[in-house]
């Protein structure tokens, strides 16, 4: 059994399921599902009570006929306006809401009036025994209800108890001597058909839920899948459009050299580096969805050490020196204290070179990016900072920024590609080196993406 299916089970056992979007929909789709059985269990309760109160009538019409008036009131104007009172309520606005409730407290009352009658019975005819009449008359509805209507474990449990304690203890206390072997039996017997009736109850709802967590499982192992299938899907679709341009180019560009096209050597010198360029574009791509399949797989080795995390800074403003100055753009790192953190070296280098490449990618021409070291006060976390002069991001915009295929309205200012993995991709290596992301900016006023990790002992 997976761990998923345990925690369903376990839950399903403790009648409540942890999550509140799950016991919602629980008591929903069970109330809505037993709607319609509800209401025709309403009206065939109305013809039972109506019939059976008739023919009580007409068995005892010689025997006592002052008892004929008795018994049917309590049939005709006490359960019967019971039952039809539950029946309305099912078509009332917020039925699912209180539906146990009337439900169990509607039985009870059913209960408590069927016993009275039998109470009253035994006054009228004191040689019979009673007790077997009264656990037939309560044992039904309380069974009927319990498997008929869409009743959670708590307001059944409390009407099994209240519909079956309640009238044991007022016949033990109120019934003549002639009776009061019938007022021990039931004594013993009506609270044992309660707790039998909580015990079927409990093994039901049980049931119910456990049969409810898989359809949810599933349901949710379907939208996962389906999730991952449009994302398969999207990447295709992007690193297909990302892909063509530059290999088109290789090839083209390839195939001047071979064939000789090209022959200054000025020119060679600009198609060598426009190949370079665009396979380094196109090996991005592949190097950030790589990423991201070895950190959703687990297969994403983490090696921390002891690394400055001001000397990272500069090696990172070193490594993309050539590329700010293809854009006339400049790196500056901001002096500060060394600082040391617990990382991975290769996969700080990573989330760097990402925020700093996002930096020269939004940024204009002629800006200047910064990288900066900042401590928190008790010194156990350590934040670097890349600060650019972008166009910023939306507010709207910042939640969706560290997620897959999530793009910001703001484009390239040189028409680079931008396939919105690389943050994606950033987020999941600083959580694996027990770090976390994050973004601050401001529309007009650029922004900036830091990376917090643990300060090294």
């Amino acid at each position: 059994m997976s761990s998923a299916a345990a925690e369903g089970e376990k839950q399903a056992r403790r009648m409540k399921f942890s999550d509140p979007a799950w016991e919602s929909r629980f008591n929903q789709e069970r109330q809505e599902q037993g709607l319609n059985r509800a209401r025709w269990l309403m009206v065939l309760g109305l013809l039972v009570v109506c019939g059976i109160g008739w023919l009580e009538a007409n068995m005892n019409a010689r025997r006592a006929p002052e008892y004929i008036g008795i018994a049917l009131s309590y049939r005709f104007l006490v359960v019967a306006p019971l039952w039809l009172v539950m029946l309305v309520s099912t078509g009332l606005p917020g039925h699912v809401r209180r539906a146990d409730w009337v439900f169990a407290s509607g039985t009870t009352l059913v209960c408590w009036a069927l016993a009275l009658n039998k109470w009253h019975y035994g006054f009228y005819f004191p040689r019979d025994t009673i007790s077997t009449h009264v656990l037939i008359d309560v044992l039904v509805p309380l069974l009927v209800s319990s498997f008929a209507l869409p009743m959670r474990f708590g307001p059944l449990t409390a009407m099994a108890l209240a519909g079956t304690v309640v009238p044991t203890v007022f016949f033990h206390l109120t019934v003549p001597a002639e009776l009061r072997r019938d007022a021990v039996f039931l004594a013993s017997m009506l609270p044992a058909t309660g707790v039998l009736v909580v015990v079927l109850g409990w093994y039901r709802e049980a049931g119910e839920r456990r049969m409810f967590a898989q359809r949810e499982q599933v349901r949710e192992l379907n939208a996962e899948l389906a999730r991952l299938n449009a994302e398969k899907n999207e990447f295709m679709a992007i690193a297909s459009h990302d892909l063509r341009a530059p290999l088109a180019a290789v090839r083209g560009l390839a195939e001047m050299l071979q064939a000789g096209t090209i022959r200054e050597p000025a020119k060679q010198t600009e198609a060598h580096a426009a190949i370079h360029d665009a396979a380094g574009r196109m090996l991005g791509l592949v190097n950030d969805y790589l990423g991201t399949h070895a950190m959703e797989t687990g297969t994403l080795p983490v090696q921390r050490t002891r690394l400055d995390l001001q000397a990272a800074a500069v090696e990172t403003a070193m490594r993309h020196a050539p590329a700010a100055a293809a854009k006339r753009q400049r790196i500056d790192v901001v002096a500060g204290p060394v600082v040391w953190v617990e990382a991975d070296a290769a996969l700080l280098a990573q989330v760097t070179d990402n925020f700093v490449t996002n930096a020269l990618k939004f940024s204009p021409a002629g800006a200047a990016v910064k990288l900066g070291i900042a401590v928190a006060e008790d010194g156990r976390v350590a934040r670097f900072e890349v600060t650019d002069e972008g166009p910023g991001i939306a507010p709207g915009e910042q939640a969706k920024l560290f997620q897959k295929f999530s793009r910001a309205s703001a484009r390239p200012t040189a028409g680079e590609t931008s396939h919105g993995l690389g943050l994606a991709v950033a987020k999941r290596l600083a959580e694996s080196m027990g770090g976390r992301v994050g973004c601050d900016s401001e529309p007009g006023q650029g922004a900036t993406f830091w990376i917090e990790l643990p300060g090294a002992r």
